[in-house]
């Protein structure tokens, strides 16, 4: 941007700030009563406001996605914990269950006032009772029913009924509670009880609960509550994450409880096989009398276990498989206990198998809370069919392989077949027994492993999130905001004060402002004059209103831009309506000029309604009306004035056919006249919306004043007649005198000048017909 752009971007800036100004500034009064009265009601609504103080507490969640992990060791005695998706657990602490479960255990739809005011304060804490409903869900609405405490006899006193302490008693409420609070002492005055529906008390501190993360790479999640009591909120927060532990804990015990009733009831078969093979050992050697076997039959059994124990962890492992793969194949998306993996060592099976029931659990989670077409149910329910095939294919991969291993051992075990028939048959016996002894105290072995990493997961302190912070409350309410509040008012009040000022502007269909001429004429406003409440004279008294005498003077230096000189000194004064101030401006413009000197002529030609001769004492003499008809010749109607230099042409007797008069070629005359003698001609005429004078003498006139007057000259006249102007060129060299500006506040004008505020509208001391001095 160059710098003559940025200077007059800079200078339009400059322009609408004054502008702005100019607009607003006289109707400061209004701004200043609306600004009053809206921090007064600021005030009364900040002290009848209930302040809310902010709870807040941070915890932080197991979230493999986002970095956050436990140690090794941890995770390999846990390793029946599930990874937590920080979205998912946001909706599960924003679930109704759990606030639900946060309202019945704090007692929140019982809540205890001190006294009977709408805005009373609460007596959490510090009530010597706390009542409990029996039945949650059936609730009464009651407003404050005021009850008494007597700790020496142990009852409560509710509406003229007397009810134990501590004990469930049947009240017109439903069956109710009164628990005595340990440590809080009883001051023998009255409480106030209310009773209210807990879903509508589940609804409400949802609405205040917010549940964000703090960042979109971290698994830290806030809670915020907001409440009347700062204690309470610390305590619906410190609840709300006690029920989420007790959900998470719940869900971790029906897994492990799953699982371990599983291993024990393998443990229980397995130990009866044991139990078996070792009595028949017994019987056998007993009966038999085998005791030595030889070293062939060592280093057969040898040989023999160790085929025999790998068929037998083949045979598990497919079994185990097919178990797997029966689990896998349903198609229901719904939780349930995972088949073990004993003896399968493939680690991609064990984690696709983690991976579909943390979703499988993740799906029942948030199932219970949401719809079935919540889109993160879908995504997980297509995790899910996406985890399943992945699983059967494993599956089909492993049977495969481990059908070749038996295969394969089951020959080499047949070889051995062969080779057994030279040992004794005792010997062969024992080994068979022997083998399959040791077949079973592994297996019983490995489960007995397996029980005892399921009971280290179940460890209390095996949680799946942190508490970074607990909950604690703010000192200080955070409502009501007193700047913002404070703030908002005056803002408000700002707007509608402009909001109105535009309005009345839009209905007003006077002339208000400067804008409003220069918006629809591109005629030049040449002067100013402020208001005069003077209804006795249209002239200034010596000595008094220097300010508008000053403004005399400035419009009387305007006069160069109009090009009035020495030989062109011909100035016609005309208006839109009667009333406007034209004949005020003509006078008091004529008696400044004469003051400095200049010889100035005067004349009434406002010949239908004159009124100027009264000012100067020429009363019921002849004038401008008796030269039109010839009865009488130019200099016998030039009348002196009290006042040095400045004569007056009466208009005469008043008359209704003036633009006749005015059109029989005389008045020319008079005017050339004149201009031999005088050196200004100033011309009052009839208002150019009732009359055509002004039309008539205006082409022998050098320059054309037309008087507009704030709050009483219609727009729609003016707009009509000074466009009709601009397409006929009627009147001559067009200028605008803006009158009656009300001085109640100065104001800076388009080009950065002080002068009189154009907002203001007059006091209502206009009356009907022609009114007397500027402004009025």
């Amino acid at each position: 941007m160059s710098r003559n752009k940025k200077s007059e971007f800079s200078q339009q800036g400059n322009n609408l700030i004054i502008v702005l100004i100019s607009k607003f500034l006289p109707y400061w009064p209004l701004f200043i009563i609306l600004v009053a009265v809206f921090v007064v009601a600021a005030v009364f609504y900040i002290k009848r406001s209930v302040p809310l103080y902010e709870a807040t507490t941070s915890i932080l969640f197991k979230d493999e996605k986002k970095g956050s992990d436990e140690s090794k060791i941890t995770e390999s005695l846990n390793y029946l914990s599930s990874k937590k998706i920080v979205e998912n657990e946001i909706e599960v602490l924003h679930s109704k269950s759990l606030m639900k479960e946060v309202v019945k255990s704090l007692r929140l739809y019982a809540p205890v006032f001190d006294n009977k005011k709408s805005k009373s304060p609460m007596a959490y804490r510090t009530s010597p009772v706390e009542v409990e409903v029996r039945n949650i869900d059936s609730v009464p609405q009651v407003e404050k029913k005021e009850f008494l405490v007597n700790d020496a006899e142990k009852f409560v006193l509710l509406d003229g009924k007397r009810y134990a302490l501590n004990t469930w008693v049947n009240t017109d409420f439903g069956t109710l509670r009164f628990v005595r609070r340990e440590g809080v002492a009883n001051t023998n005055r009255p409480y106030f009880l209310s009773l209210i529906e807990p879903k509508s008390v589940v609804q409400n501190y949802l609405g205040r609960l917010k549940v964000t993360p703090v960042s979109k790479l971290s698994s830290v999640v806030i809670l915020r509550l907001v409440d009347e009591v700062p204690k309470r909120a610390e305590d619906i927060l410190s609840s709300l994450i006690n029920s989420y532990n007790k959900v998470s804990n719940s869900e971790k015990e029906s897994l492990a409880e799953n699982t371990l009733s599983f291993v024990d009831e393998r443990l229980k078969a397995v130990k009866h096989d044991l139990d078996s093979i070792e009595k028949r050992v017994q019987r056998y050697k007993s009966s038999e009398s085998a005791i030595d076997i030889s070293q062939q039959g060592n280093l057969y059994l040898q040989n023999v276990s160790t085929n025999d124990q790998k068929l037998s962890e083949i045979n598990i492992q497919l079994a185990v498989l097919n178990q797997v793969e029966k689990f896998a194949a349903s198609n229901n998306n719904q939780s349930g206990i995972v088949p073990s993996t004993l003896g399968v060592s493939d680690p991609l099976l064990n984690e696709l198998l983690q991976r579909l029931y943390q979703a499988e659990i993740e799906y029942e989670k948030i199932k219970r809370t949401t719809g079935e077409n919540n889109p993160t149910l879908v995504s997980i329910a297509d995790e899910i069919n996406k985890i399943r095939p992945s699983i059967l294919q494993n599956i089909r991969s492993q049977r495969k392989s481990l059908e070749a291993s038996r295969n394969n051992l089951s020959a080499t075990n047949g070889s051995y077949t062969n080779t057994i028939q030279s040992i004794p048959r005792k010997e062969r016996d024992l080994l068979e027994i022997s083998r399959e002894q040791n077949i079973k105290t592994n297996v019983y072995n490995f489960l007995l492993q397996k029980r005892e990493e399921t009971s280290f997961s179940n460890l209390p302190s095996s949680l799946d999130y942190r508490i970074v912070d607990r909950p604690d409350a703010s000192l200080t309410p955070v409502s009501p905001n007193k700047k913002i509040i404070y703030l908002s008012a005056i803002l408000g009040a700002i707007i509608i004060g402009v909001c109105i000022v535009l309005l009345r502007e839009i209905f007003n269909q006077k002339v208000a402002l400067r804008d409003d001429i220069e918006s629809f004429t591109s005629a030049p406003i040449i002067g100013e004059i402020a208001f005069r409440d003077n209804k006795d004279s249209y002239l200034l008294n010596k000595g008094e209103d220097v300010f508008l005498s000053d403004q005399f003077q400035r419009l009387r230096t305007s006069f160069h831009y109009l090009g009035i000189t020495s030989s062109k000194k011909k100035i016609l004064i005309t208006s839109t309506i009667s009333g406007e101030g034209k004949s005020f401006t003509a006078s008091n413009l004529s008696l400044t000029i004469a003051s400095s000197g200049k010889r100035v002529v005067l004349l009434e030609a406002d010949l239908s309604n004159p009124s100027l001769y009264q000012e100067f004492g020429n009363k019921g003499i002849k004038g401008i009306t008796n030269y039109l008809r010839s009865e009488v010749e130019a200099e016998s109607i030039i009348k002196e004035t009290e006042y040095p230099n400045l004569f007056i042409i009466p208009a005469g007797p008043p008359t209704n056919k003036s633009s006749a008069l005015l059109s029989n070629g005389r008045i020319e005359l008079l005017l050339r006249h004149l201009e031999t003698n005088f050196d200004y001609i100033i011309i009052d005429s009839a208002p150019v919306g009732l009359l055509t004078d002004a039309y008539i003498l205006s082409p022998f006139c050098d320059a054309t004043l037309y008087i507009v007057r704030q709050n009483y000259s219609p727009k729609d006249f003016i707009k009509r007649i000074i466009n009709e102007n601009d397409r006929l060129n009627r009147l001559k060299n067009l200028a605008i005198v803006f009158n009656g500006l009300q001085p109640k506040a100065f104001s800076l004008d388009k080009y950065g000048y002080a002068g009189y505020g154009y907002g203001y509208h007059n006091n209502g001391n206009s009356k009907k017909g022609k009114l007397p001095a500027g402004g009025f």
